[in-house]
């Protein structure tokens, strides 16, 4: 009998003790279970975290916002604008949030519309309040982690900011149509300014960002060239649209010069015959329950409410725009509604003006047909004219 190798003999008992191991499967699933229990309550309280985070973050931008409002309707008054804030901001989280604002939380400042910062400040040229809801542990309503205590995070802090700028007026956006008459004998320009109607002293101190919006040059032709640098600007695209505040209307200046865009010689030689005298319009707007009230000191504009655009257009099928020369303007005495659209026809030259009136080249003439330019313009989409509306801005 041959003898078998030690060796040998333990490799077959080796094999046999993993064949055995491998079939017995008894305690893989305790193993596997006891593996994943961490991973599966650390996805647990991950969504149970995120889930009290988003709520809880939610509700303090709400206060934030309100409060930013609230307060910024009291700008006037910053004792009062801080108790709005504290008290809006309270009102909008649950109980159990405690106080989430305090006085150090709202504050007073500057808000620059171009580059949309805020700077803390107690000048007279405040227009915004920046307010911040929080919990926090240092404020003892710290936002509970329910699940992640298990990982050694007990709770945590939330803040939320809003700012809200005071109040703008309520007003048109730059003009659906333009059409200044290319056709005129006058040069003319259509200027958007605001003006500050509830102030007082002089009309032209209250009159701001001045903005030129269309003149009547055909297309192609340069009027600054045209006129030697005596006209220096054009209408630039897109428009940088006026702002108005509180107490401000959106108002319009006409600017006349006589003879000048048929006979371009009077360029360079205003005293020619029959000479280029200029005239200027302003509107200086009043709004009284929403309706425009125009102080030209003549008849120089009609304005007509339409419900849609086509209506307003005196081009379009079954428009309500009044036609025909020698007639007064008819103006509307309606707000302009959300949803309507507002009609503007100029007369460039007023009537009622002294000297002969026989030919265009006279001091006096005028058609009084009231389209030598016509503005439709958009009704705001909320409010009235002359409504303030405070907005947040951050």
């Amino acid at each position: 009998m041959t003898d078998v190798h030690p060796f040998h003999v333990a490799r077959r008992r080796f094999s046999a003790l993993r064949k055995d191991l491998q079939a017995d499967k008894r305690g893989v699933a305790a193993v596997l279970f006891a593996l994943t229990v961490p991973v599966l309550i650390g996805a647990g309280a991950l969504a149970v975290d995120i889930s009290m985070y988003r709520y809880v973050d939610g509700r303090l931008q709400t206060a934030a916002d309100a409060a930013a409002l609230a307060a910024v309707s009291q700008l006037d008054n910053p004792g009062e604008a801080v108790a709005q804030g504290i008290d809006f901001a309270a009102r909008n989280v649950p109980s159990n949030f405690g106080t989430v604002a305090t006085a150090a939380d709202i504050q007073i400042g500057i808000f620059n519309d171009a580059d949309k910062s805020f700077v803390v400040s107690a000048g007279p040229d405040v227009n915004a309040v920046r307010v911040t809801t929080v919990r926090s542990p240092e404020r003892g309503n710290a936002v509970p982690q329910v699940l992640s205590g298990i990982f050694g995070a007990r709770n945590t802090s939330i803040a939320a900011t809003a700012i809200a700028a005071r109040q703008l007026q309520v007003q048109y956006l730059p003009p659906e149509r333009t059409n200044l008459d290319s056709e005129a004998g006058d040069f003319n320009e259509v200027y958007a300014y605001c003006y500050n109607y509830k102030g007082g002293g002089p009309a032209a101190a209250r009159r701001s960002q001045m903005t030129l919006i269309s003149n009547n040059m055909p297309a192609g032709q340069n009027i600054i060239s045209i006129s030697g640098g005596v006209i220096n600007a054009v209408p630039t695209d897109p428009l940088t649209w006026p702002e108005c505040g509180k107490g401000e209307s959106l108002s319009f200046r006409l600017r006349n010069i006589r003879h000048a865009k048929n006979i371009p010689s009077l360029w360079a030689n205003p005293n020619e015959k029959p000479k280029r005298p200029e005239f200027n319009h302003y509107s200086d707007t009043k709004i009284e329950d929403g309706v425009e009230q125009f102080n030209f000191g003549s008849n120089l504009v009609e304005t007509i409410r339409c419900d849609s655009m086509d209506a307003c257009d005196p081009k379009k099928p079954g428009n309500i725009i009044p036609k025909g020369k020698n007639r007064n303007p008819v103006p509307t005495g309606s707000p302009c509604l959300p949803g309507k659209f507002m009609y503007f026809g100029w007369e460039d030259r007023p009537p009622g003006q002294k000297g002969k009136n026989s030919t265009w080249t006279d001091p006096a003439w005028t058609d009084r047909d009231y389209d030598d330019i016509v503005m439709v313009m958009k009704c705001p989409s909320v409010g009235r004219l002359g409504d303030g509306m405070s907005r947040l801005v951050g």
